[in-house]
């Protein structure tokens, strides 16, 4: 199997983050409290919620044009300076002037994830995104962290591809493809969620209320769920990580599913990219990417 997707051009609209990792060793826990005394190693920043997604896309080889809002800050410059090195279109991403670029800053002790501090205000902002000529990209992805740049939109043209956020899915009504985990599902609809036949059962509902073409439902370890319009149901089976992370691989799952699909139309071969991408980037420490070198390496049965 032979993917290239640098003929597709992405337009990805979002809340864009940064995370900073600190990394260091622990050996003795605080006197001052139960907490352990972290000993500096290194520090790096990485683009994080649809920088993640940016990130991804670029790296599987796709043209990515981003449209969203930071903060005028000095996380703010390094996160458009990442990206532009990466050969991500920032023209669009708007400078805020006393808002704060949203961060993740996470601190690792021996190789695990001991605290964690974020830095954040939801941004009452007005967006003309959807008056763009989205007919000129292959695929819109809306990666929504609920950060206040994904609101009021009405979704009018195919193509649409939705990472929701929000317990409230009529917002995302005439999207293509929506990419929820169990828990957005469940809250999105009130209904418990025990088994496959109520995931089927959730989706179906949402698709018929919201005009959505397919839910592709996330459930984590247990692999996804495709569940479309016309009783369409497909599984796909996991890949079996020892001690995954799962920092951002919902952000693998629709950059590798979006490009796909663009690509070929077929949801179910693109959902089992999408799998086999998030497989590998569980396995990473952290926020991170994959290669499609690395997707094509892995059997997709």
């Amino acid at each position: 199997m032979s993917l290239d997707f640098s003929d597709i051009k992405v337009l990805l609209i979002g809340d864009f983050m940064i995370d900073h990792y600190i990394i260091g060793q622990s050996q003795r826990m605080s006197p001052e409290a139960p907490v352990p005394v972290v000993v500096f190693e290194e520090e790096y920043c990485i683009p994080g919620g649809a920088g993640n997604v940016a990130m991804n896309l670029s790296s599987m080889g796709a043209n990515v044009t981003c449209l969203g809002v930071i903060g005028d800050d000095i996380w703010g410059k390094k996160l458009l300076s990442i990206l532009e090195k990466n050969g991500i279109n920032i023209n669009e991403i708007k400078i805020i002037q006393n808002h704060p670029t949203t961060l993740k800053q996470r601190i690792y002790a021996n190789g695990k994830q001991v605290a964690r501090i974020d830095k954040e205000r939801v941004i009452d902002f007005k967006s003309d995104f959807l008056s763009r000529n989205i007919n000129n990209y292959d695929v819109c992805i809306f990666s929504d962290y609920n950060k206040g740049v994904i609101k009021d939109i009405k979704i009018n043209t195919d193509m649409v591809i939705v990472d929701p956020k929000k317990d409230d899915f009529s917002l995302y009504k005439n999207a293509h493809i929506i990419t929820p985990n169990l828990n957005e599902l469940q809250r999105a609809t009130g209904i418990d969620i025990q088994d496959d036949q109520s995931i089927i059962d959730t989706c179906n509902k949402l698709i018929k209320e919201n005009n959505f073409t397919y839910i592709i439902a996330k459930k984590g370890a247990e692999g996804m769920a495709i569940i479309g319009k016309n009783n369409f149901v497909k599984h796909i089976k996991p890949y079996h990580i020892e001690n995954p992370d799962v920092t951002g691989a919902g952000d693998t799952v629709i950059s590798a599913l979006s490009i796909a699909y663009a690509k070929t139309k077929d949801i179910e071969f693109s959902a089992k990219i999408a799998n086999a991408a998030a497989s590998i980037v569980v396995g990473k420490t952290g926020t991170a990417t994959v290669k499609i070198s690395e997707v094509e390496k892995l059997t997709i049965k």
